[in-house]
């Protein structure tokens, strides 16, 4: 579980969960630093880890960083809508 007082690097290592493959697209995620860090919340929320994120990008979104990212959000919100 990430904590507020993890840094981006000890969010990125968490989230990666060792999988290079995850590393890389979460540091391309924080190329926008205010942006990526809300999506690396979302991922957290959502519960994608390491060899999750990496199959989901790869395969699921073909590679497409945009598309990722807008399906990461997506499930974010709705597991926000279902608490309310």
């Amino acid at each position: 579980m990430l904590e507020t007082s993890d840094t981006l690097t000890g969010a990125i290592t968490e989230l990666a969960a060792g999988n290079v493959g995850a590393a890389c697209v979460l540091g391309r995620i924080m190329a926008d630093p205010f942006t990526g860090l809300m999506i690396l919340l979302d991922l957290e929320r959502i519960g994608l880890r390491g060899e999750q994120i990496w199959l989901l990008y790869r395969d699921a979104h073909g590679m497409d960083l945009d598309g990722f990212i807008q399906y990461v959000k997506a499930q974010a919100g709705e597991l926000r809508r279902r608490r309310i």
